[in-house]
């Protein structure tokens, strides 16, 4: 099967017709702030119109600026919806529900295997998560630091 890339701001008309008519839309995921879930051009997501969101789902949508982002829900509240990105630890708060054009029903990490978000296993994932979110700072920094170690170590030895 041939893979073309297109700009979000292309397909997003087709998108929503699509959706609005109940259908479903499969897109590979870009970027690595979904990581380690999904997987910079390997992963893909099934969307769906957004219904009720909820803490835990994953919605496209669309940033002031214009960017489009597929992040975790970590609340939502009268204020919006605040997202966050698996490899991430910043809230982004105040997210209008109108910006949400859909929500991943089903994700593939690149194995071929769909896995439903409404499954236990998922279930367990993103709670866990969104508990250790305000310690993933801690986790990427302590990374970067024995890598830096590591680098001046084999620097110091060769």
């Amino acid at each position: 099967m041939e893979t073309h890339s297109v700009p979000m701001s292309a397909l997003t008309p087709l998108m929503e017709e699509i959706l609005t008519s109940g259908g479903t839309v499969e897109l590979t995921v870009t970027g690595r702030s979904m990581k380690p879930m999904l997987h910079d051009g390997v992963s893909r997501v099934r969307l769906t119109a957004p219904q009720k969101l909820r803490r835990g789902d994953l919605p496209l949508y669309r940033r002031t600026d214009g960017s489009y982002v597929l992040h975790r829900i970590t609340a939502v509240d009268a204020d919006g919806v605040t997202c966050c990105g698996d490899a991430q630890w910043m809230l982004e708060r105040g997210i209008p529900p109108e910006n949400i054009l859909a929500v991943t029903e089903a994700f593939d990490r690149g194995d071929g295997r769909w896995t439903s978000v409404d499954s236990v296993r998922y279930g367990a994932y993103w709670r866990v998560w969104l508990t250790l979110r305000p310690l993933r700072h801690l986790a990427v920094g302590g990374t970067r630091r024995i890598k830096r170690l590591l680098r001046g170590a084999e620097g110091a030895g060769a």
